[in-house]
């Protein structure tokens, strides 16, 4: 049993040699919370299956956080004088709990290392499972688990935390939305709720995970609700002077001299083009204010893709506000400027026009969403920033609403390129991107951390540290460098 952190190549000797990985600890800093969830990564990994470690990095988040707050509830009792298995002083106490314990919670958690309450967290791979095992040497009250056993049936009753959330906020100590949450991201994957178990033995409280060796999870969810695939048919087509300009640049003689003609009758595509020419994306040292000198460096690849990015706009403003799309467009904007410097930096030039284009358009499918689920997506996403919940998953938690699948599908309707609809497919899974977009998909999804970096307490995303091992930036100090370089490029 472990004490303190351990490196990777010693927790992956002992994931090859079968033996446990058990770690004991009292306080469960925020920095030890993630090196566990690092942990199960190096397990994941070993198995194959990292492409489920976000929503299983979450269920171990929550079932660490649960085991605390169960100490944190006894210490606090013990202070207070009160017996928490007597119903009447466990109300009592719970009336003021929550604003005393955690308005104080070092002082609780000091208690807690003074009378031995420590929390332990196991993995270990033993056909025909991987056991994540969190305990904590408290028993569990009866009617906790009474409680926490009706969420698990509750949430066997709902398809989504849209369906749940309502019914949910009626909970008076705010606990069974977690445990729902959990039981609905473990059947996202494909783990059955009765691989989820509590149990007390000799005082101690276990909750365990099972996670199937032979678990077979799809490469994409490829459901969307019924809502989404009607608000998908009735987007608007891109429009046609946009394809008929698409179909001029394909010609094997390009007339650059038409084709600017036909620019110039689109006051906003001719501003579109221009902005772009004097972008970062282009370093020019020299403004360009003529769109005949614009058309002609650009070319035409670097045409088609601004045709691209601006017909899928006009066509999603045909439909939707300017003020849904704005703040869409701003993100979506950054990203696709900072994957072009991410590009130029990591050798990846022939790469850069594709990572532009794909940043522009990798959340397209995120209008589709807000705009069937306005309410609902504000209240999760508070949700998932209270919980420390990846916004990753959002699209898991309103069933049928994947955005970068929507996105997807978005992109196939205008009759986008194979590659650029694989971007956005992929964004949050580079790992399972077909192998032409792989390293692309990677700058997409670090040029994320990138923009979380540089909109420090903005943050609603949770990401693996594999990319960033990938491209040797292996500190949190090579990663501020790399948002500073990044800062200066954009300015």
């Amino acid at each position: 049993m472990e004490t303190k952190q351990i490196s990777k190549d010693e927790i992956n000797f002992k994931i090859e040699n079968g033996s446990p990985v058990v770690f004991r600890d009292y306080k469960i800093p925020m920095d030890n919370e993630n090196y566990y969830v690092d942990v199960l990564g190096e397990f994941l990994k070993a198995m194959g299956k990292e492409k489920i470690f976000d929503h299983l990095g979450y269920s171990l988040r929550e079932i660490i956080n649960n085991a605390k707050k169960a100490n944190t509830k006894r210490v606090f009792f013990m202070d207070e004088n009160l017996d928490i298995a007597d119903p009447v002083q466990y109300e009592k106490g719970m009336k003021y709990f929550k604003d005393k314990a955690f308005g104080d919670l070092e002082y609780y958690l000091g208690l807690q290392e003074k009378y031995n309450l420590y929390v332990q967290v196991y993995f270990h791979i033993k056909d025909p499972f991987l056991n994540i095992i969190v305990s904590n040497n408290t028993p569990i009250l009866k009617q906790e688990q009474e409680k926490i056993k009706n969420r698990v049936a509750k949430a066997r009753t709902y398809n989504s935390v849209d369906d749940a959330y309502m019914s949910i906020l009626d909970d008076s100590e705010g606990a069974g939305l977690g445990i729902v949450i959990l039981i609905l991201i473990l059947r996202k994957i494909g783990i059955s709720d009765r691989n989820f178990a509590i149990a007390v033995d000799k005082d101690v409280t276990h909750v365990r995970i099972a996670v199937p060796i032979s678990l077979v999870t799809e490469e994409e969810a490829e459901f969307i609700s019924d809502a989404i695939i009607k608000e998908i048919d009735t987007i608007p087509q891109i429009p046609e002077h946009i394809v008929q300009l698409t179909n001029l640049l394909k010609d094997e003689d390009v007339d650059f001299k038409k084709i600017t003609l036909l620019i110039k009758k689109d006051p906003a595509l001719m501003m579109e083009i221009l902005k772009m020419a004097n972008s970062v994306y282009y370093k020019r040292l020299n403004k360009i204010e003529k769109i005949d000198h614009a058309v002609s460096m650009m070319g035409v690849k670097g045409l088609e893709y601004i045709l691209q990015s601006y017909g899928a706009k006009q066509a999603l403003k045909q439909k939707y506000a300017e003020s849904d799309l704005a703040e869409i467009w701003r993100h979506s904007t950054e990203i696709a400027q900072i994957a072009s410097i991410l590009c130029d930096k990591f050798n990846l030039s022939e790469d850069s026009e594709d990572a532009y284009i794909g940043g522009l358009l990798h959340n397209v499918g995120k209008i589709v969403v807000k705009a069937l689920h306005a309410d609902t997506i504000e209240n999760i996403t508070n949700l998932c920033m209270q919980k420390n919940i990846s916004v990753n998953l959002l699209g898991d938690l309103l069933e049928g609403t994947n955005y970068s699948l929507i996105g997807a599908k978005m992109a196939e309707k205008w009759q986008l390129p194979e590659k650029i609809i694989s971007i956005i497919r992929y964004q949050h899974s580079p790992y399972r991107c077909p192998e032409d977009v792989k390293e692309i998909s990677k700058m997409i999804y670090l040029s994320h951390m990138i923009s979380s970096q540089l909109h420090k307490g903005n943050d609603q995303y949770i990401f693996s540290d594999n990319i960033l091992e990938e491209l040797y930036i292996e500190s949190e100090e090579a990663l501020t460098e790399l948002t500073n370089y990044v800062k200066n490029q954009l300015s």
